[in-house]
């Protein structure tokens, strides 16, 4: 795959195309109020090529590596704004009897940790996100999963890996706090989160994200693709949108994909910055950040003809 750069831009979004180690020096220090993306998985997905994708190695100890490039201090730190997050979203590491010898997991998860802290990031919360096993036994026809393999010798069998959103805050003091609670004892009526919402979401792992709530990728494919594209779920962009950010700021995703954390902030009222390196899945993300610019516009104009009629 040859390396291209563009930009394409929108009311309230920015979409680059591009290496998001180089194309993150063009977005300005302390501007973004909330990162959250999906990196590639070591050794699992292959989506290009190109010697720019950090995906396109074999081991989780090159892929953190690679990683390390768009976490420092000159990278993704450099552009948050204190005292606020990046919501990481990954699995552990599959070790592979062909590749690897044996049959069992590496830990990319902690290896994540340990290297975020490394560059200077506090390591503040982290939560797990339940997985159907039958669904996972089906598509992966991971044997570790099958009931053959539990009547034959359940000394192989293992549970469905979880996945993971790991929080880490970038230091300092938070200058715009995100009074997201809807409270009166507490004097926000404004707030956008109710007490049950948080009753849920403050538990450690979410047992009710809809595996199937994500973009539609059709589109997106090409017939170079390696491996299948795989977008976050749209509940889970949702809930860290809301709960650490305010309306109005910057998300960023620095592996924008098919544009599912940019399509969600723009629905939430937020600005929307993405990178993404495959050109079909950039034009793919255009396509359904414009639609949800026209979505968010059309409901507002909804709004105001309601209160109109109030």
């Amino acid at each position: 795959m040859n390396y291209q750069e563009d930009v394409a831009r929108g009311k309230d979004w920015t979409f680059y195309l591009g290496d998001s180690v180089k194309r993150v020096d063009e977005i300005e220090s302390n501007s973004v109020g909330l990162s959250v993306f999906s990196p590639p998985f070591p050794g699992m997905y292959v989506y290009t090529n190109s010697e720019h994708d950090m995906g396109n190695v074999q081991s989780v100890e090159d892929m953190v590596e690679h990683f390390r490039y768009l976490m420092g201090k000159d990278k993704l730190l450099r552009i948050m704004m204190p005292g606020r997050h990046a919501m990481i979203h990954l699995t552990q590491g599959v070790a592979q009897k062909g590749r690897d010898g044996y049959i069992g997991l590496k830990d990319f998860r902690g290896s994540v940790i340990r290297m975020m802290e490394g560059e200077g990031w506090i390591y503040y919360g982290e939560i797990a996100i339940q997985k159907n096993p039958q669904v996972k036994a089906i598509r992966t026809k991971d044997r570790g999963l099958m009931f053959k393999t539990l009547a034959n010798d359940s000394s192989h069998m293992h549970v469905a890996l979880a996945d993971y959103v790991l929080q880490f805050r970038k230091p300092g003091e938070n200058l715009y706090p995100i009074r997201a609670g809807i409270s009166t004892k507490y004097d926000n009526p404004d707030g956008w989160i109710t007490n049950e919402e948080w009753i849920e979401w403050a538990h450690p792992i979410w047992t009710d994200i809809n595996e199937t709530n994500v973009l539609n990728v059709t589109q997106a494919r090409d017939t170079n693709d390696e491996r299948h594209l795989c977008p976050l779920q749209l509940d889970v962009i949702e809930r860290c949108i809301k709960l650490w950010s305010n309306p109005g700021e910057v998300v960023f995703s620095p592996f924008g994909g098919i544009g599912s954390e940019g399509y969600m902030a723009l629905k939430l009222k937020r600005k929307a910055i993405l990178v993404e390196l495959k050109e079909s899945y950039w034009k793919s993300g255009i396509a359904n950040l414009e639609r949800a610019s026209q979505e968010s516009s059309q409901k507002t104009l909804f709004d105001l003809m309601i209160g109109e009629e109030l």
